[in-house]
């Protein structure tokens, strides 16, 4: 069994937990970071999008990934760390989110926007009183050069300067206009080397 089948089985859904976020989904949040912060991104390696578009950007960047045995659940990075970004799996959605909080650093995830309608999630964010931020896309974004099924927004405490902020896109990431993350072509790369 390939370590990328080994990964989505002890994260949840096989299916749909490894999804390489592409370059179009981290620039718009990056121009909310404030210049000298550390980040952690903790579903992320060196060759994930958000790590290198931020290291890009300037920022100094801690990475974790359970690929590594740094359980997002049971890790956190002994140097300090002042954000935290990343994608994390879909099938883990309120877990993630409850550690989030328990943390208690501003974050940003990406997370299908569809999530709303779960009842524990709104149950959770009820009772976390009503913080949670977003920033939303007037596009469904593909992380695979398909057409999108849902809307992908990122999910934040702390980070932004409204509860709500609307985000254009100039495409939605497919056909002709598909620009896959780094670690997907890394990973495609090494998967036919």
């Amino acid at each position: 069994m390939s370590n990328l089948k080994n990964f989505s089985i002890s994260m949840g859904d096989a299916d749909n937990d490894e999804l390489y976020t592409p370059p179009i989904l981290v620039k718009p949040i990056i121009k909310y970071i404030p210049k000298g912060k550390r980040i952690w991104c903790p579903f992320d390696t060196e060759n994930s999008e958000f790590v290198l578009m931020l290291k890009e950007a300037g920022f100094d960047v801690a990475f974790s990934h359970i690929w590594n045995g740094q359980d997002f659940f049971q890790y956190e990075p002994e140097l300090n760390y002042d954000y935290i970004i990343s994608n994390p799996p879909f099938s883990k959605k309120l877990e993630v989110l409850k550690r989030l909080y328990q943390l208690g650093k501003p974050f940003a995830v990406i997370l299908g926007l569809p999530i709303l309608n779960y009842e524990e999630i709104g149950n959770f964010f009820f009772e976390m009183n009503s913080d949670v931020e977003l920033l939303m896309f007037d596009k469904k974004v593909s992380y695979n050069g398909k057409q999108a099924s849902f809307n992908t927004s990122y999910f934040c405490r702390g980070f932004l300067p409204e509860k709500i902020i609307f985000e254009h896109l100039e495409n939605n990431n497919t056909g002709k206009f598909f620009v896959g993350s780094r670690m997907l072509r890394k990973k495609e790369k090494t998967l036919f080397d």
